[in-house]
């Protein structure tokens, strides 16, 4: 699915809010991005502009408007990302009908596919990591 970078003006009431915002569609004056998986709890991202991880954007999905999303990790032009706070099954489906329908792909023959695998037992091991550690301050705390 195609997306581009905008970059946003910083409000004065907003110091900490991010100034980037991930647009889903082809955009004439930004960033291109290719947003190559989506899930409930992040995003698989194609970018040639290098992004740092920790950096944090908005991505701007249909039906919900901004969703806030940090790089969590990096290989070459791809990056994990991950939303601040998961979305909806319905917010997932609509922007993947937005975007354009890619053939199922062999993970075994395909590095693409390989990168998509690899993003979701990320993301999955992020959530366990997170309810552990509200375990744990819970029970300490």
């Amino acid at each position: 699915m195609l997306a581009y970078f905008e970059e946003r003006p910083l409000a004065p009431d907003r110091r900490r809010a991010a100034r980037r915002a991930l647009r889903l569609g082809a955009g004439t004056d930004g960033e291109p991005v290719t947003i190559l998986d989506l899930s409930l709890t992040g995003a698989l991202l194609e970018c040639p502009v290098p992004m740092l991880v920790g950096a944090r954007f908005e991505i701007d999905l249909p039906h919900i408007g901004p969703v806030e999303a940090e790089i969590v990790w990096s290989s070459g032009e791809y990056y994990g990302c991950q939303f601040m706070l998961p979305v909806s099954p319905a917010a997932v489906s609509a922007a993947l009908l937005q975007g354009d329908a890619h053939p199922p792909t062999d993970a075994a023959h395909d590095p693409i596919a390989e990168l998509k695998q690899l993003n979701a037992e990320v993301e999955q091991l992020a959530l366990k990591m997170d309810g552990a550690l509200r375990r744990l301050t819970r029970n300490h705390g």
